[in-house]
C-alpha cells in the first residue's frame, strides 16, 4: 500500500501535477527508461495490442484523409499521433508532460507536440477536424471538463477510447449476468462495487453508451457511434513478440478471445469502449463504413426546441 496523499489545495492541481511528473522516471536515463523505449518496439504483443485499439479510428482516417488531427493525453512519445501520421493525417500531439514528446521530437518520430492540460485547452474553436484521446481520460480530475475542451476545438469529431463502465451493463442477458456475478460476490463476502482509484489519487472514469448519448444531447449534438473493444495486459507484453512461438502472447491473445467470446454471447460487455462523437451528422458513406467496422451508429432525437444552421462541412 501506497503512502496516502496530503491535499492541501484544489486536488485537480495535484493530480495533473502528479500525473506530469511521473513521466519522469520514463525518460532518457530514468529507471524505467527501458520500459518506455520498449513502447516504440514495433511487433511486440504490446504493439499489438495498441493496433487493435487504433483501428478504431480508421474509419474516420480513410474518409477524411490528410485531415488535422489533435491528440489529447499522448505523452507516451506521441504514439497516438504517430499512428495517425503513418495513416495520412496531420497531427499535434498533446500532453499534460512534454517531457518524453520532445524526445520523441528530437527522433522524428511525431511532426510537433503542446503541452496542454486537457481540461483548458489553448486552442480556438474549431481548430482540429478530429481530436483523439485514447485511455487518458479516465485519468482527468474533471474529465467531462476536458470532453467539453475537446468538443470545442474539433470541427468534425471526437473519438476517445477508454475504460467501458462495468456498472452500466446493455442488453437483458448481460444485466442478469452482473446482477448473478454480484449475488455471488456478496455470498462470498466481497466488494461489489465499480470504483477505481489509482496511486497518482485520482478517481478511474469510466464511460457508457448512455453517458456519451446524454453529453451529445445536452449539445444539440445528432450522432454518435459506438465500438467495445476488449484488452488484457499480462506483464512483460513490451519486451514479447507478438508470434504464436511465444507463450505469453498465446495467454494474452487467448484471454481476449475469451472476453470477446463472452461478449458475443452477452454474458459480458467489452472492457474499453469507443465512442465518437459528431459535431455535424456524417455522411452515409461514412456511416456505412463505421458500421463495417463494428461500430454501431445512433442517430439521436432532435431538440424540438432548439434550430441548427445546416452545416456544410461534410
Amino acid at each position: 500500500m501506497k503512502p496516502k496523499i496530503v491535499v492541501d489545495r484544489e486536488f485537480s492541481d495535484v493530480s495533473y501535477e502528479r500525473h506530469a511528473q511521473g513521466y519522469s522516471e520514463y525518460a532518457a536515463g530514468g529507471k524505467r527508461s527501458d520500459i518506455a523505449q520498449a513502447w516504440l518496439r514495433p511487433g511486440t504483443i504490446n504493439a499489438w495490442r495498441f493496433e487493435r485499439m487504433y483501428v478504431c479510428a480508421d474509419p474516420l482516417l480513410e474518409a477524411y484523409p490528410g485531415a488535422q488531427w489533435l491528440t489529447v493525453g499522448d505523452g507516451r512519445y506521441g504514439m497516438d499521433a504517430m499512428y495517425l501520421r503513418a495513416h495520412g493525417a496531420r497531427v499535434l500531439a498533446s500532453d499534460i508532460s512534454d517531457t518524453l514528446l520532445a524526445e520523441s521530437k528530437a527522433q522524428g518520430l511525431i511532426d510537433d507536440f503542446r503541452k496542454e492540460n486537457a481540461e483548458s485547452l489553448s486552442f480556438p474553436d474549431a481548430s482540429f477536424d478530429f481530436v483523439f484521446c485514447k485511455e487518458s481520460y479516465h485519468h482527468f480530475p474533471r474529465p467531462m471538463r476536458a470532453l467539453h475542451e475537446m468538443l470545442r476545438v474539433a470541427r468534425r469529431a471526437v473519438l476517445l477510447i477508454e475504460p467501458n463502465d462495468q456498472a452500466c451493463p446493455e442488453g437483458v442477458v448481460t444485466t442478469l449476468s452482473r446482477m448473478a456475478k454480484d449475488l455471488i460476490k456478496k455470498m462470498l463476502g466481497r466488494p461489489t462495487h465499480y470504483h477505481d482509484f489509482e496511486d497518482a489519487g485520482n478517481y478511474v472514469y469510466s464511460i457508457s453508451r448512455r453517458e456519451m448519448q446524454k453529453v451529445a444531447l445536452g449539445l444539440g449534438l445528432r450522432t454518435v457511434a459506438f465500438r467495445g473493444v476488449n484488452d488484457y495486459y499480462m506483464r512483460g507484453v513490451e519486451f514479447e513478440p507478438a508470434v504464436e512461438e511465444s507463450a505469453l502472447f498465446r495467454q494474452v491473445s487467448a484471454k481476449i478471445s475469451r472476453y470477446d467470446l463472452l461478449c458475443r454471447l452477452g454474458i459480458n460487455q467489452p472492457g474499453l469502449l469507443a465512442a465518437i462523437l459528431f459535431k455535424d451528422p456524417p455522411a452515409a458513406g461514412l456511416k456505412s463504413a463505421l458500421r463495417k467496422h463494428d461500430y454501431q451508429v445512433v442517430d439521436l432525437p432532435e431538440n424540438p426546441y432548439l434550430t441548427v444552421a445546416q452545416s456544410s462541412k461534410n
